[in-house]
Protein backbone atom coordinates (compact mmCIF):
# COMPACT_ATOMS: atom_id res chain seq x y z
CA UNK A 1 0.00 0.00 0.00
CA UNK A 2 1.36 3.53 -1.30
CA UNK A 3 2.35 5.77 1.86
CA UNK A 4 0.09 8.75 1.81
CA UNK A 5 1.73 11.89 0.20
CA UNK A 6 1.61 15.20 2.24
CA UNK A 7 -0.33 18.14 0.88
CA UNK A 8 2.77 20.67 0.89
CA UNK A 9 6.07 20.40 -0.18
CA UNK A 10 8.84 19.72 2.88
CA UNK A 11 10.65 22.61 4.69
CA UNK A 12 13.78 22.72 4.83
CA UNK A 13 14.39 19.25 3.98
CA UNK A 14 11.91 18.24 6.55
CA UNK A 15 8.44 16.75 5.69
CA UNK A 16 5.34 17.36 7.23
CA UNK A 17 4.06 15.32 9.76
CA UNK A 18 0.77 12.95 9.50
CA UNK A 19 -1.71 12.09 12.39
CA UNK A 20 -4.62 9.99 12.05
CA UNK A 21 -7.66 9.98 14.37
CA UNK A 22 -8.50 6.70 14.77
CA UNK A 23 -11.19 3.96 13.51
CA UNK A 24 -14.49 4.11 14.87
CA UNK A 25 -15.69 2.18 18.33
CA UNK A 26 -17.58 -1.07 17.72
CA UNK A 27 -18.64 -0.79 21.17
CA UNK A 28 -20.27 1.79 23.50
CA UNK A 29 -17.10 3.22 25.48
CA UNK A 30 -18.09 4.04 28.97
CA UNK A 31 -18.93 7.09 30.53
CA UNK A 32 -16.00 8.57 31.68
CA UNK A 33 -14.18 7.48 28.14
CA UNK A 34 -16.61 10.05 25.63
CA UNK A 35 -15.32 10.30 22.80
CA UNK A 36 -14.61 14.49 21.29
CA UNK A 37 -16.89 15.96 19.58
CA UNK A 38 -14.72 18.59 17.42
CA UNK A 39 -11.21 17.82 15.44
CA UNK A 40 -9.47 20.81 17.92
CA UNK A 41 -10.75 18.70 21.16
CA UNK A 42 -8.91 15.50 19.25
CA UNK A 43 -5.91 17.26 18.73
CA UNK A 44 -5.47 18.82 22.11
CA UNK A 45 -5.81 15.23 23.33
CA UNK A 46 -3.45 13.89 21.27
CA UNK A 47 -0.49 16.12 21.68
CA UNK A 48 1.56 17.12 24.72
CA UNK A 49 0.60 20.40 26.33
CA UNK A 50 3.77 21.78 25.53
CA UNK A 51 2.28 22.55 21.86
CA UNK A 52 0.47 25.26 21.42
CA UNK A 53 -2.61 23.24 19.00
CA UNK A 54 -5.20 26.24 19.21
CA UNK A 55 -2.45 29.15 17.44
CA UNK A 56 -1.28 26.44 15.13
CA UNK A 57 -5.23 25.90 14.20
CA UNK A 58 -5.85 29.78 14.18
CA UNK A 59 -2.57 30.01 11.57
CA UNK A 60 -4.04 27.59 9.39
CA UNK A 61 -1.04 25.25 10.35
CA UNK A 62 -3.26 22.04 10.57
CA UNK A 63 -4.22 20.86 7.15
CA UNK A 64 -6.63 17.51 5.58
CA UNK A 65 -5.26 15.50 2.79
CA UNK A 66 -6.56 17.53 0.01
CA UNK A 67 -5.32 20.55 1.79
CA UNK A 68 -8.19 22.52 2.96
CA UNK A 69 -7.57 24.05 6.65
CA UNK A 70 -8.55 22.70 9.82
CA UNK A 71 -10.75 24.12 11.79
CA UNK A 72 -11.25 23.98 15.80
CA UNK A 73 -14.65 23.23 15.75
CA UNK A 74 -15.04 20.78 12.56
CA UNK A 75 -17.07 17.89 13.85
CA UNK A 76 -15.20 14.66 14.48
CA UNK A 77 -14.67 11.90 12.73
CA UNK A 78 -13.11 8.58 13.02
CA UNK A 79 -9.85 8.21 10.18
CA UNK A 80 -9.55 11.85 9.08
CA UNK A 81 -6.00 12.69 7.77
CA UNK A 82 -4.81 15.70 9.44
CA UNK A 83 -0.80 16.96 8.55
CA UNK A 84 0.91 20.07 9.89
CA UNK A 85 4.67 21.21 9.95
CA UNK A 86 6.39 21.34 13.02
CA UNK A 87 8.37 23.38 14.98
CA UNK A 88 11.90 22.74 14.04
CA UNK A 89 13.80 22.97 17.07
CA UNK A 90 17.49 24.81 17.20
CA UNK A 91 20.28 22.74 16.32
CA UNK A 92 24.39 22.64 16.53
CA UNK A 93 25.28 22.25 13.30
CA UNK A 94 27.55 18.80 12.20
CA UNK A 95 31.02 19.84 10.27
CA UNK A 96 31.54 17.29 7.50
CA UNK A 97 29.90 17.05 3.75
CA UNK A 98 28.18 14.74 2.54
CA UNK A 99 29.96 12.89 -0.64
CA UNK A 100 27.89 11.70 -3.66
CA UNK A 101 29.13 8.30 -4.50
CA UNK A 102 26.56 7.29 -7.07
CA UNK A 103 23.54 8.86 -8.49
CA UNK A 104 21.15 7.40 -11.07
CA UNK A 105 17.02 7.73 -11.67
CA UNK A 106 16.34 5.43 -8.94
CA UNK A 107 19.32 5.26 -6.40
CA UNK A 108 21.83 7.97 -4.71
CA UNK A 109 24.34 6.80 -2.52
CA UNK A 110 26.26 9.15 -0.25
CA UNK A 111 29.59 8.72 2.03
CA UNK A 112 28.06 10.69 5.56
CA UNK A 113 30.19 12.39 7.58
CA UNK A 114 30.37 11.10 11.80
CA UNK A 115 27.70 13.15 14.02
CA UNK A 116 24.97 13.20 11.06
CA UNK A 117 21.65 11.47 11.52
CA UNK A 118 20.05 9.88 8.68
CA UNK A 119 16.84 10.76 9.32
CA UNK A 120 14.88 13.24 10.88
CA UNK A 121 14.07 12.69 14.76
CA UNK A 122 13.84 13.81 17.82
CA UNK A 123 16.39 16.40 18.43
CA UNK A 124 18.29 15.82 15.13
CA UNK A 125 16.04 17.09 12.57
CA UNK A 126 17.67 19.55 9.60
CA UNK A 127 20.78 18.29 10.44
CA UNK A 128 20.30 15.24 8.67
CA UNK A 129 20.79 13.99 5.63
CA UNK A 130 17.51 13.36 4.40
CA UNK A 131 16.99 17.47 5.05
CA UNK A 132 20.38 17.95 3.52
CA UNK A 133 19.80 16.32 0.63
CA UNK A 134 16.03 17.00 -0.24
CA UNK A 135 16.74 20.73 -0.21
CA UNK A 136 20.16 20.31 -2.12
CA UNK A 137 19.02 18.04 -4.60
CA UNK A 138 15.43 19.28 -5.36
CA UNK A 139 14.32 15.72 -4.09
CA UNK A 140 11.30 15.87 -1.70
CA UNK A 141 10.57 12.19 -1.96
CA UNK A 142 14.64 11.30 -1.08
CA UNK A 143 14.14 7.99 1.39
CA UNK A 144 16.92 6.08 2.60
CA UNK A 145 16.56 2.57 2.29
CA UNK A 146 18.06 1.23 5.70
CA UNK A 147 19.97 2.28 8.53
CA UNK A 148 22.86 3.48 9.73
CA UNK A 149 24.08 4.63 13.00
CA UNK A 150 24.66 8.94 13.35
CA UNK A 151 27.85 7.79 14.94
CA UNK A 152 28.75 6.14 11.89
CA UNK A 153 30.38 7.60 8.76
CA UNK A 154 30.20 5.84 5.47
CA UNK A 155 27.82 4.52 2.65
CA UNK A 156 24.12 5.21 2.89
CA UNK A 157 21.57 4.28 0.08
CA UNK A 158 18.51 6.64 -0.76
CA UNK A 159 15.77 6.08 -3.56
CA UNK A 160 14.70 9.25 -5.66
CA UNK A 161 11.18 8.57 -5.41
CA UNK A 162 8.89 6.88 -3.24
CA UNK A 163 7.90 4.20 -5.43
CA UNK A 164 11.26 2.56 -5.98
CA UNK A 165 11.97 2.61 -1.95
CA UNK A 166 10.28 -0.83 -1.31
CA UNK A 167 12.22 -3.07 -3.60
CA UNK A 168 15.64 -2.00 -2.09
CA UNK A 169 14.57 -1.82 1.22
CA UNK A 170 13.27 -5.74 0.98
CA UNK A 171 16.98 -6.43 -0.08
CA UNK A 172 18.81 -5.35 3.30
CA UNK A 173 15.18 -6.87 5.04
CA UNK A 174 16.09 -10.15 3.32
CA UNK A 175 20.02 -9.97 4.42
CA UNK A 176 21.09 -9.56 0.53
CA UNK A 177 23.08 -7.15 0.95
CA UNK A 178 26.73 -7.43 1.60
CA UNK A 179 28.57 -5.29 4.18
CA UNK A 180 31.62 -4.77 5.07
CA UNK A 181 32.87 -2.00 7.46
CA UNK A 182 36.13 -0.73 9.24
CA UNK A 183 37.74 0.02 12.06
CA UNK A 184 40.30 1.29 14.51
CA UNK A 185 40.27 -0.25 18.01
CA UNK A 186 42.73 -0.30 21.01
CA UNK A 187 44.22 -3.41 21.81
CA UNK A 188 45.98 -5.01 24.69
CA UNK A 189 49.29 -6.24 23.18
CA UNK A 190 50.01 -9.34 25.02
CA UNK A 191 46.68 -10.65 23.41
CA UNK A 192 48.19 -9.53 19.68
CA UNK A 193 50.07 -12.63 17.52
CA UNK A 194 51.90 -10.97 14.44
CA UNK A 195 51.76 -14.14 12.22
CA UNK A 196 50.62 -14.42 8.61
CA UNK A 197 47.04 -15.51 7.47
CA UNK A 198 45.75 -18.12 9.53
CA UNK A 199 44.13 -20.49 7.62
CA UNK A 200 41.24 -22.59 8.76
CA UNK A 201 37.80 -22.23 9.82
CA UNK A 202 36.64 -18.80 11.65
CA UNK A 203 36.82 -19.06 15.39
CA UNK A 204 33.80 -18.59 17.21
CA UNK A 205 32.71 -16.70 20.51
CA UNK A 206 29.77 -17.78 22.26
CA UNK A 207 30.91 -17.11 25.91
CA UNK A 208 31.56 -13.27 26.79
CA UNK A 209 33.74 -14.19 29.43
CA UNK A 210 36.38 -15.00 27.00
CA UNK A 211 38.45 -12.93 25.01
CA UNK A 212 40.63 -14.27 22.12
CA UNK A 213 44.27 -13.51 21.34
CA UNK A 214 44.06 -11.58 17.78
CA UNK A 215 45.78 -13.44 15.20
CA UNK A 216 46.60 -10.83 11.71
CA UNK A 217 44.13 -12.28 9.08
CA UNK A 218 41.85 -15.17 11.15
CA UNK A 219 38.76 -14.81 11.05
CA UNK A 220 36.27 -14.34 14.69
CA UNK A 221 32.43 -15.22 14.62
CA UNK A 222 30.73 -13.84 17.01
CA UNK A 223 26.99 -14.61 17.85
CA UNK A 224 25.30 -12.82 20.72
CA UNK A 225 21.82 -11.72 21.76
CA UNK A 226 21.89 -7.86 21.76
CA UNK A 227 18.59 -5.72 22.93
CA UNK A 228 18.50 -2.50 23.28
CA UNK A 229 15.85 -0.97 25.95
CA UNK A 230 14.01 2.43 25.27
CA UNK A 231 15.81 5.15 27.37
CA UNK A 232 19.29 3.22 27.70
CA UNK A 233 22.41 4.27 25.88
CA UNK A 234 23.93 1.26 25.64
CA UNK A 235 22.68 -2.47 24.35
CA UNK A 236 23.16 -5.12 26.04
CA UNK A 237 24.76 -8.50 25.54
CA UNK A 238 21.78 -11.30 27.23
CA UNK A 239 21.27 -14.64 27.69
CA UNK A 240 19.61 -16.53 24.88
CA UNK A 241 19.50 -17.08 21.08
CA UNK A 242 21.64 -15.33 19.19
CA UNK A 243 20.28 -12.53 17.02
CA UNK A 244 23.15 -10.59 16.17
CA UNK A 245 26.17 -12.34 14.64
CA UNK A 246 29.43 -10.38 13.39
CA UNK A 247 32.99 -12.09 11.34
CA UNK A 248 35.47 -9.69 12.66
CA UNK A 249 39.22 -9.21 11.00
CA UNK A 250 42.40 -8.10 12.89
CA UNK A 251 43.78 -6.89 9.04
CA UNK A 252 47.17 -5.06 10.99
CA UNK A 253 48.63 -3.63 13.59
CA UNK A 254 50.38 -0.41 13.40
CA UNK A 255 53.47 -0.70 16.03
CA UNK A 256 55.43 2.57 15.42
CA UNK A 257 55.48 3.63 19.21
CA UNK A 258 55.03 7.60 19.72
CA UNK A 259 53.97 8.10 15.89
CA UNK A 260 52.80 11.00 14.24
CA UNK A 261 49.27 10.80 13.31
CA UNK A 262 48.40 7.25 10.72
CA UNK A 263 49.56 7.95 7.15
CA UNK A 264 48.22 7.29 3.42
CA UNK A 265 50.63 4.23 3.26
CA UNK A 266 48.73 2.84 6.50
CA UNK A 267 45.16 3.82 5.94
CA UNK A 268 44.52 4.56 2.20
CA UNK A 269 43.83 7.66 0.68
CA UNK A 270 40.64 9.29 0.61
CA UNK A 271 38.60 12.51 1.64
CA UNK A 272 39.05 12.29 5.29
CA UNK A 273 42.58 14.63 4.74
CA UNK A 274 44.44 13.87 7.64
CA UNK A 275 44.39 11.78 10.96
CA UNK A 276 42.08 12.45 13.47
CA UNK A 277 42.68 13.95 16.79
CA UNK A 278 43.94 11.13 19.32
CA UNK A 279 44.38 8.58 16.34
CA UNK A 280 47.61 7.78 16.05
CA UNK A 281 49.83 4.74 14.48
CA UNK A 282 51.15 3.36 17.62
CA UNK A 283 51.42 0.46 19.12
CA UNK A 284 48.15 -1.42 20.37
CA UNK A 285 46.12 0.13 17.66
CA UNK A 286 44.11 -2.58 15.28
CA UNK A 287 42.84 -1.88 11.83
CA UNK A 288 39.91 -4.60 11.43
CA UNK A 289 37.33 -5.56 8.75
CA UNK A 290 33.89 -6.03 10.11
CA UNK A 291 31.06 -7.86 7.70
CA UNK A 292 27.80 -7.94 10.00
CA UNK A 293 25.46 -10.71 9.01
CA UNK A 294 22.80 -8.92 11.17
CA UNK A 295 21.67 -5.39 11.86
CA UNK A 296 21.14 -5.13 15.33
CA UNK A 297 21.62 -1.64 17.41
CA UNK A 298 25.39 -0.91 17.91
CA UNK A 299 25.93 -4.73 16.83
CA UNK A 300 29.60 -3.87 15.83
CA UNK A 301 30.46 -1.64 18.25
CA UNK A 302 28.79 -3.66 21.32
CA UNK A 303 30.72 -6.89 19.60
CA UNK A 304 34.32 -4.83 19.26
CA UNK A 305 33.99 -4.07 23.25
CA UNK A 306 32.85 -7.64 24.06
CA UNK A 307 36.36 -8.80 22.86
CA UNK A 308 37.83 -6.30 24.08
CA UNK A 309 38.80 -4.04 21.54
CA UNK A 310 36.83 -1.35 21.95
CA UNK A 311 36.31 1.31 18.60
CA UNK A 312 38.32 4.55 19.09
CA UNK A 313 36.37 7.63 19.20
CA UNK A 314 33.24 5.51 20.97
CA UNK A 315 31.13 7.72 23.46
CA UNK A 316 28.96 4.49 24.65
CA UNK A 317 31.44 1.44 25.17
CA UNK A 318 32.79 0.39 27.10
CA UNK A 319 31.66 3.25 29.18
CA UNK A 320 29.13 6.34 28.55
CA UNK A 321 31.19 10.05 27.77
CA UNK A 322 28.83 12.36 29.86
CA UNK A 323 27.74 15.45 28.84
CA UNK A 324 27.45 16.27 31.96
CA UNK A 325 26.78 13.88 35.35
CA UNK A 326 23.95 11.39 34.73
CA UNK A 327 23.04 13.66 31.11
CA UNK A 328 23.55 12.11 27.65
CA UNK A 329 26.47 10.56 25.33
CA UNK A 330 28.62 14.19 24.63
CA UNK A 331 29.22 14.58 20.81
CA UNK A 332 32.98 15.85 20.75
CA UNK A 333 33.44 16.61 16.96
CA UNK A 334 37.54 16.27 17.21
CA UNK A 335 37.06 12.68 18.56
CA UNK A 336 34.75 10.88 15.99
CA UNK A 337 34.26 7.26 16.07
CA UNK A 338 36.12 4.98 13.98
CA UNK A 339 33.49 3.06 12.24
CA UNK A 340 33.24 3.18 8.57
CA UNK A 341 30.87 1.81 6.35
CA UNK A 342 33.42 1.07 3.61
CA UNK A 343 31.73 -0.88 1.23
CA UNK A 344 27.81 -2.18 -0.21
CA UNK A 345 26.93 -4.85 -2.75
CA UNK A 346 24.35 -6.23 -3.92
CA UNK A 347 22.13 -7.70 -7.08
CA UNK A 348 19.66 -4.59 -8.02
CA UNK A 349 16.14 -5.92 -7.80
CA UNK A 350 15.07 -3.56 -10.77
CA UNK A 351 17.09 -4.65 -13.12
CA UNK A 352 19.22 -7.33 -12.06
CA UNK A 353 22.56 -5.54 -12.54
CA UNK A 354 25.61 -6.06 -9.87
CA UNK A 355 25.73 -2.90 -7.77
CA UNK A 356 29.23 -2.33 -6.15
CA UNK A 357 29.99 0.90 -3.89
CA UNK A 358 33.18 2.18 -1.93
CA UNK A 359 32.94 5.05 0.50
CA UNK A 360 35.72 7.71 -0.03
CA UNK A 361 36.53 8.50 3.03
CA UNK A 362 39.36 6.39 4.40
CA UNK A 363 40.25 5.71 8.49
CA UNK A 364 41.08 7.33 10.48
CA UNK A 365 37.91 9.42 10.42
CA UNK A 366 37.85 12.92 10.61
CA UNK A 367 35.50 15.83 10.34
CA UNK A 368 37.59 17.75 8.71
CA UNK A 369 37.35 18.21 5.05
CA UNK A 370 39.53 18.57 1.90
CA UNK A 371 39.66 22.42 0.78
Amino acid sequence: MPMPSAPFAPRDGVSATRVVTPPPVRQTPPAWQTPPRTIGEWLRVRFPASVDVDAGLADGRYVYADGQPVNAGDVYRPRAEIWFERDLPDEVEVPGSIHIVHRDARLIVIDKPPFLATIPRGQHVRQTVVARLRSALGLPELQPVHRLDRLTSGLVVLTTERRWRGAYQTLFQRREVHKVYRALAQLSAERVALMSLCEGAPRRMGDAGVRPSWTVGQAIEVRSRIEKRRGCWQAEELPGEANAISSIVLERVLERAGAEPASEELFGSGANCGGAEGVTAGVGVGVFRLEPSTGRTHQLRVHMNRLGAPILGDPLYPVVREAWPGGPPADDFEQPLQLLAAELSFTDPVDGVARQFEAQRRLPISVQECE
